[in-house]
């Protein structure tokens, strides 16, 4: 379960419906929540602008306390857990190496954050900072969208949708799938799927072309029965678990049925059976959290372990 929840903003849009459905988890577990937002920090001896370093300490110093002030009044008032607020300045020029180090020095196990920022695409992006940290794995990141009419949608996740491969890092990310769903009282639904893979051929003339590899029969025959005794396997809370199998494109076909059985949240896996991504970041994941209709909850290989702890 999240004990330190954290919320990295840039005070745009999306970034107060990442801080909704953070505080609805934070609610929900009793964990203390954190707001961080990241000053950009500029080197003037970059530039022989040397002069200007006071006037740039001072412009940073001003930025520091407005990002201070507008945490304060985004801050939500809770009455049992810990609300805690920073500015971190990033003097390498980065933004994910400013949050990496808070989520380490904080301990901090659930990241949420937007998947678009001030300058839509070209900041707390998908692509960019959220990729990017999800690539690094120091933190379960959940990301969050906004509505299409730019309204954030109610938080309730009542039907969790857990993709599986059956890799060591697809058990990690259901036994997250059953504490979310048996806190929320939710339903899980468990997703197979068969991938269908189409590859280059050649002709004996050199000519190509394209054949479309399918999955094992047998393999897919069985993974329906494999689903259940995997639940069983894994420990966690109970909870009431509908498993499918489908055949397609993995985060074509995830996307798809999360879509078609109105999923509220998406929990996987960033890595699969491969150990360097079935699941493939910027590929399949990046795929998901672009288009999935939902909230995704991406959980890295190096968070294990029982999920009661």
């Amino acid at each position: 379960m999240p004990h330190r929840i954290l919320v990295p903003t840039d005070f745009s849009p999306s970034a107060e419906a990442a801080l909704a459905h953070a505080g609805a988890l934070a609610d929900r577990f009793g964990a203390p929540l954190h707001l961080l937002h990241v000053v950009h920090q500029t080197n003037t001896d970059l530039y022989g602008l040397g002069t200007a370093e006071a006037h740039t300490d001072r412009l940073r110093e001003e930025a520091e306390a407005s990002a201070r002030a507008q945490l304060a009044e985004l801050a939500p008032e809770r009455a049992a857990q810990e609300v805690h607020t920073a500015v971190a300045q990033n003097p390498d020029g980065s933004v994910v190496g400013a949050i990496e180090e808070y989520v380490l020095d904080s301990e901090i196990d659930l990241v949420v954050m937007g998947t678009h920022g001030r300058r839509g695409l070209g900041r707390l992006m998908l692509g960019s900072v959220a990729n990017r940290l999800v690539r690094r794995g120091v933190a379960p990141v959940l990301t969050v969208r906004r509505g299409d009419d730019g309204a954030t949608p109610p938080v309730a996740y009542d039907n969790v949708l857990a993709p599986i491969d059956f890799s060591d890092h697809s058990k990690t990310a259901l036994r997250r799938s059953k504490e979310v769903a048996s806190r929320y009282g939710a339903r899980q639904q468990l997703l197979f799927v068969a991938e269908t893979r189409v590859q280059p051929t050649f002709s004996d003339t050199g000519i190509p072309g394209v054949s479309v590899v399918e999955m094992d029969p047998e393999i897919v025959a069985n993974a329906e029965e494999a689903l259940d005794e995997l639940n069983a396997s894994v420990g966690g809370p109970g909870v009431p678990t509908t498993c499918h199998v489908e055949e397609g494109d993995v985060a074509q076909t995830i996307v798809d049925v999360a879509d078609a059985r109105e999923a509220d949240l998406i929990v996987m896996a960033t890595r699969g059976l491969t150990g360097i991504d079935r699941f493939v970041l910027g590929s399949n994941t990046e795929r998901v959290l672009r288009t999935a209709p939902c909230p995704v909850l991406t959980v890295p290989a190096s968070v294990d372990g029982d999920p009661n702890d």
